[in-house]
């Protein structure tokens, strides 16, 4: 089967080009790190990312969920994981690996398009790529994103390498990267289905091509399996029932389809818009309509998915419009933010700002799968898995970091777009002109995608933007004061090294601040602030044996300061967690003393109350627990995250609260949720009153 076309050059001709362009990506790559790490961005992890960050210092630490399914894809965290198992502070090291595997991905598009195009049409794609403003924005970011693009792109080569070479191992090969892309995102699945097509029309119709084929799609199978088999058996073991990957696809096809979709990412009114939330009210949500109070995850994401498909159905115009509405959110210029602000960043990333951005290539991309239609059969590689990312886009909705998949793909064929534009020149002056009317298309086209959408302002984006925008300024404002302060600090200027402690943690550099004072603190071991600060700083950067050791050494110094001695309870609460020794019981203990010391100095001391509450709620002590929550809402009504304490006192069915206890609790509730309300949180304020409902049922008194 023939591929390449006008160029006679073999795919392994042009290597230098090919080194050339992995460096030149890297370079643009670490560029941008370089500017990031200088910027006030460096260290501030919302939502999404912070989620999986804490999953990674969680497993890295043995105190991860082990008895529940995953809720999201759990690759990246493993990753995070072992990378900070191995190494103390290793944001700046991970983020240059991502930069390498990125600038990984130019070249794999690069090889790819020798053996699907030309050499020229090789050569645009691995410049263009290299130097993509989105793909280099999620290259260089704390998060999974990074691995939708360089999977789709090895996927790519290691299937166009199989048929050149008819070598297994690269079947081995596309079939573990399928596998590892689903870990990162379930939709990827789809991916399957166009490498299975590719196989199945690659072979010929003799019996020993026939017998190939089908040998092809079973190793193919099997790499997907080996991958995601093992996570389907460790969510079946914990849960005792089948979980493929996630227990979340159900409650993202709701969001998609339900009363409340709009293409843009729009939860239902009973949601808090955190990962810590989401996936637990979807479930109470679900529990609560369904009237069965011990409904499993996977039970409440099939709930959510029929629901979905039943919405979906009954108002088929409406489905149609919508999926209309996310194909051209999908098309345009417009990075759709989550937890990251591209259009934010390129304000405070200068390389950034200069590099081009998807509505540029978006005409370019039109043209190129318009033009290499007619060799389909040929390009049903790159054509199935562009139409893959597509529809696992339709299907939900769009943010700007779900269509990196596809942006290696699109490139590749806006690459064949500009090469069809450029071979006009070429041509005699009669054929010249039929080839340069689609430039007009293309201009078009592009002007299209780089209107801004309504959609968006509705969606609240630009006020969310506004208000980013704002917390950076202060945040670049905390930076400059950081940079003043560096050139001011002496060997023995304590004073000044706690301000810059402080200005650090501010910017959430807690190892950086670590290294400051640990120097001071050995110096000046009777130095109060010294070791208080030092203590809870560690208390970020999770080492709880040296900030029991420093917190320790401030209790010695002021043993009546009530914050110190919550404090120590805390670190000596996390200290159990993590602790792989017989000693947890006494850890535990230990803890609970300080806390129970820091209400005898302080008996409003609100979180040390909230500390007994949980610590008595681990002992199912639930009546005793309830007193403290109590007690903690008469003094403090606003105190939120007691409602964290209440919900497993009302939801467990193991809780062994009175009547009388579980109308307290709900009146608790119904307090939080008029606070809520007066604060304009619906989302909190419908949950609490959810939780107040299903106390009340559970004390035989309704509404």
């Amino acid at each position: 089967m023939v591929l390449k076309s006008k160029d006679n050059s073999k795919p392994g001709t042009g290597w230098w080009q090919g080194a050339g362009i992995y460096c030149l990506a890297l370079c643009v790559r670490l560029f941008y790190l370089v500017s990031y790490l200088d910027s006030p961005l460096a260290g501030h992890y919302r939502t999404d990312h912070q989620f999986y960050r804490d999953w990674g210092l969680d497993l890295s630490q043995g105190t991860a969920d082990a008895t529940a399914a995953f809720s999201q894809g759990p690759l990246y965290a493993y990753v995070l994981g072992f990378w900070y198992w191995l190494f103390d502070s290793p944001e700046t090291l991970i983020l240059t690996l991502q930069a390498l595997i990125g600038s990984g991905t130019c070249l794999l598009i690069y090889a790819s398009a020798q053996r699907l195009f030309t050499q020229r049409v090789a050569l645009i794609a691995g410049i263009l790529i290299a130097g993509f403003g989105p793909l280099v924005f999620y290259d260089v970011m704390l998060m999974k994103t990074f691995l939708s693009p360089f999977f789709t792109a090895l996927i790519l080569y290691a299937c166009l390498r199989f048929r050149e070479q008819q070598h297994l191992l690269w079947l081995w090969l596309a079939g573990l990267s399928v596998g590892l892309a689903v870990l990162v995102r379930e939709n990827h699945i789809l991916l399957t289905f166009p490498v299975l097509l590719f196989l199945w029309q690659s072979s010929g119709a003799d019996r020993a091509a026939k017998r190939l084929r089908y040998q092809s799609v079973l190793i193919f199978s099997c790499a997907c399996a080996i991958m995601l088999v093992p996570v389907s058996i460790r969510n079946t073991l914990v849960t005792g029932e089948f979980v493929a990957v996630t227990t979340g696809g159900g409650e993202v096809f709701y969001m998609a389809q339900g009363p409340d979709a709009n293409g843009y990412y729009s939860p239902p009114p009973f949601i808090r818009t955190h990962p810590l939330f989401e996936h637990a009210d979807f479930r109470l949500e679900a529990r609560q309509r369904t009237g069965q109070l011990t409904l499993s995850p996977a039970a409440c994401s099939r709930y959510w998915f029929w629901q979905g498909m039943k919405y979906a159905a009954a108002n088929p115009l409406r489905t149609l419009k919508l999926t209309l509405i996310k194909l051209q959110i999908l098309l345009n210029d417009y990075e759709v933010p989550d937890s990251a602000y591209f259009q934010t960043t390129r304000e405070f990333i200068a390389p950034l700002a200069y590099l081009p951005t998807f509505g540029l290539f978006s005409g370019l991309g039109c043209l190129g799968l318009i033009v290499s239609f007619p060799r389909r059969k040929q390009l049903i590689l790159p054509m199935g898995l562009l139409l893959a990312h597509l529809i696992s886009i339709l299907l939900i909705y769009n943010f700007g970091r779900f269509r990196a998949g596809m942006l290696p793909l699109w490139i590749l064929f806006a690459a064949a777009g500009i090469d069809w534009l450029w071979s006009a020149w070429t041509r005699p002056a009669e054929n010249r002109w039929p080839r340069l009317a689609a430039v007009p298309f293309v201009i078009l086209t592009t002007l299209f995608c780089m209107l801004p959408q309504s959609g968006r302002i509705q969606a609240g984006y630009p006020e969310d933007e506004a208000a980013y925008y704002q917390f950076l300024q202060s945040r670049q404002q905390i930076l400059q004061q950081v940079n003043r302060l560096k050139k001011q600090v002496g060997s023995d200027d304590t004073g000044e090294a706690i301000q810059l402690a402080s200005a650090l943690m501010q910017l959430e550099r807690f190892h950086e601040a670590r290294d400051l004072l640990q120097p001071f603190a050995g110096k000046y071991p009777d130095n109060l602030q010294i070791q208080r600060f030092l203590g809870s700083i560690l208390t970020q950067t999770r080492e709880w044996q040296a900030a029991i050791t420093h917190l320790e050494q401030a209790h010695k110094l002021d043993p009546d300061d009530a914050e110190i001695c919550n404090n120590l309870g805390s670190a000596y609460e996390k200290a159990a967690e993590t602790s792989q020794q017989d000693n947890t019981v006494e850890l535990f203990e230990t803890a609970a003393r300080f806390w129970q010391k820091a209400l005898r100095l302080d008996p409003r001391n609100s979180f040390a109350r909230y500390n007994l509450a949980r610590n008595k709620i681990r002992l199912e002590q639930h009546s005793e627990a309830l007193a403290d929550l109590n007690q903690l809402l008469e003094e403090r009504p606003e105190f939120e995250l007691a409602e964290q304490g209440l919900e497993p006192l009302v939801m467990s069915p193991d809780s062994n609260l009175t009547a009388e206890e579980f109308q307290a609790a709900a009146r608790n509730l119904e307090q939080l949720a008029r606070f809520y309300e007066q604060t304009g949180r619906k989302p909190f304020q419908k949950h609490a009153l959810l939780l107040a409902e299903i106390a009340r049922r559970r004390s035989g008194v309704q509404n």
